[in-house]
């Protein structure tokens, strides 16, 4: 598939059934909603696992970012990388870090380069190395050291949505402000 083959396009709001307007809510500019909502049981099972693993998060949101931008490198995802370097940089990551991060690149402090190779092993194997694990297990509990799989699984699942119904970016400045407006989370 082309990266510009779109599989799934978006629905119009116009064209909204009552129960996919209820689902998508304020969302309507979001292309993201606009495709899934084709599908209203699996949205209103996968948006609010998104928002758990984002907005419900207990990782440190820079953490967070760095997770999530390194997951979407590896699925070669181009919409929701583009909506979180936007997060990355409320998170305070800068543009050389989240190249860095995306590049898996050596430049990192110590620290990303855990976090980067968490997400590596989870994409490629589905497992943490004790080692990987034991170094999450210095800064986070337990239940943290679980969100970083469950952050990274949700991600890996976004890159394949995104990329394999090719969902394009929403190109309107005007969508840019609404975004900003919504999001209420680093």
């Amino acid at each position: 598939m082309s990266e510009l083959e779109v599989r799934v396009p978006p629905l119009d709001p116009a064209d909204f059934s009552a129960e996919q307007a209820a689902l998508v809510g304020n969302w309507t500019h979001l292309t993201f909603s606009r495709v899934l909502v084709r599908h209203p049981g699996l949205y209103r099972v996968f948006v609010p696992y998104i928002a758990e693993v984002i907005a419900k998060s207990t990782l440190p949101p820079r953490d967070r970012e760095v997770l999530v931008l390194r997951t979407l490198a590896l699925g070669k995802d181009v919409y929701e990388a583009h909506h979180h370097v936007q997060i990355a940089h409320k998170a305070g990551l800068s543009d050389a870090e989240i190249a860095a991060v995306r590049a898996g690149a050596e430049s990192l402090s110590e620290w990303d380069k855990l976090l980067v190779r968490a997400a590596d092993e989870l994409v490629a194997d589905q497992q943490l190395a004790d080692a990987t694990w034991a170094g999450l297990g210095a800064r986070y509990n337990q239940p943290q050291q679980m969100e970083v799989v469950f952050l990274v699984g949700c991600y890996n699942v976004m890159a394949m949505l995104t990329t394999c119904f090719g969902i394009e970016i929403e190109n309107d400045p005007e969508t840019e402000e609404r975004l900003k407006a919504l999001r209420q989370y680093t």
